[in-house]
């Protein structure tokens, strides 16, 4: 008895199924994602080598990926949020790091607590936080956005404080 009632309720879904199929909407495969320019809102300030102003990140590419940890990273681990943007028109992308080895949740980050990195596409130019640079970066509390302010070391040189970054950051992740 229990094995008949089992099959006709196998068989009652795959008539239902089969009756709703006439109106079934034909689906198209979807592209992989892209992260249009803008989805993640940036309002960081930079003087140095590199001056103007961040917006908005740029589309990703196969070698240029914007990616963050943000609320997905619980404490202890590691917390990450790197992206790619230009800086006002000149048209040339930049891209930052920030790295929390450490991660507490949302707060104030400083110095050796948190890895800033900018650096040209090519990264050929880059520059980061060292030993004497100062850096105060904040999380808020959704782990997706927060402040920065931060003195960088030339890595190339060693010159330390030649380029500086400040203003409010954004991800998803």
């Amino acid at each position: 008895m229990l094995r008949a009632v089992g099959i006709v309720a196998l068989i009652v879904p795959l008539l239902v199924l089969a009756a709703c199929a006439q109106t079934a909407v034909k689906t198209v495969a979807s592209p992989s994602p892209v992260i249009p320019e803008g989805n993640w809102t940036e309002s960081l300030t930079f003087s140095g080598e590199v001056a103007g102003q961040m917006t908005g990140i740029v589309p990703n590419t196969d070698v240029q990926q914007s990616e963050c940890t943000g609320s997905r990273t619980h404490n202890g681990e590691t917390w990450s949020d790197s992206f790619y943007g230009t800086v006002d028109a000149s048209g040339q992308n930049w891209g930052l790091v920030f790295l929390i080895g450490n991660f507490r949740g949302q707060g104030t980050y400083v110095d050796g607590d948190v890895a800033v990195q900018v650096h040209s596409a090519d990264n050929t130019k880059v520059w980061q936080n060292l030993g004497g640079d100062k850096v105060t970066f904040t999380v808020d509390r959704g782990q997706q956005s927060g402040t920065i302010e931060a003195s960088l070391t030339d890595a190339g040189t060693g010159k330390a404080g030649v380029e500086k970054v400040t203003g409010r950051w954004n991800c998803r992740g």
